[in-house]
């Protein structure tokens, strides 16, 4: 009954939502500026048949998933290096602070001006999701039952066995729970990136285009295929995370 209510006030939302839209482009009423859902659904079909926005669609993928990739390993070696020795949590304390509090935007800035356009992107994107994918692992290993850890220590026959048997499955799960968000907010601020660096066959470069040339009806529906994505992630970690519990059961 649960999961009917949620789909239920799924659907509603989207409705809503398209609902909403289609008023503020009666009232607006210039299709050039701020066109309809069916404009750019119609534009949306156009964009989908053109292989030029395929490739930028895959290489921005593969860039936010190395980016995305690179912060997970980094949040896990940090996380447990922290669980470890105590001293290096307290030193990666500030650090990941100071990384959470700045400017999404100052960041991309400066990284435009810093590294190419091929490899900006992906760095954005790794920098802002380390605090994250961080936080929640580290919140979890701080969350395992001391007396669990103690039996550990006595039982486990290396440290290696500990972080396979002990440590790893009980963070996995809040990992996982982080990890749906963080992916898709990855994509987004790895397509964000490339549109101030122009990186080169990306949906990026797309979007800026679509900016100059004025084709809004091509920018919306290059967003809608951003904001699928991004949801199609957060599902399949989703899945990913209630297998991971259906295991552990």
């Amino acid at each position: 009954m649960s999961k009917l209510k949620g789909t239920i006030y799924t659907v509603l939302g989207a409705v809503l939502f398209v609902a909403v839209w289609w008023i503020a482009a009666a009232v607006y009423d210039k299709e050039l500026i701020f066109p309809t859902p069916f404009g750019a659904l119609e534009e949306l079909r156009t964009v989908l048949t053109k292989a030029w926005f395929w490739r930028g669609f895959a290489l921005s993928a593969v860039r936010a998933l190395f980016g995305f990739v690179a912060a997970c390993l980094l949040a896990v070696l940090c996380a447990y290096a922290g669980k470890a020795v105590p001293a290096v949590r307290s030193v990666l304390a500030p650090v990941v602070g100071i990384l959470r509090s700045l400017p999404t935007m100052s960041v991309i800035l400066l990284l435009v001006l810093w590294v190419s356009d091929q490899f900006s992107p992906i760095l954005v994107a790794g920098l802002v999701i380390f605090p994250v994918l961080y936080s929640g692992i580290d919140a979890a290993l701080c969350a395992i039952p001391r007396e669990l850890e103690e039996t550990a220590r006595l039982y486990a026959p290396s440290k290696t066995y500990r972080f396979r048997k002990v440590y790893l499955p009980l963070s996995a799960p809040a990992f996982l729970h982080v990890a749906g968000g963080a992916a898709s907010l990855t994509l987004k601020l790895t397509v964000a990136a490339e549109v101030l660096a122009q990186t080169r066959n990306s949906l990026g470069l797309l979007m800026q285009q679509t900016r100059i040339y004025f084709r809004i009806g091509r920018l919306m529906a290059i967003t809608v295929v951003v904001v699928a994505a991004s949801l199609c992630i957060e599902f399949f970690v989703y899945l990913l995370r209630r297998a991971v519990d259906y295991n552990r059961d």
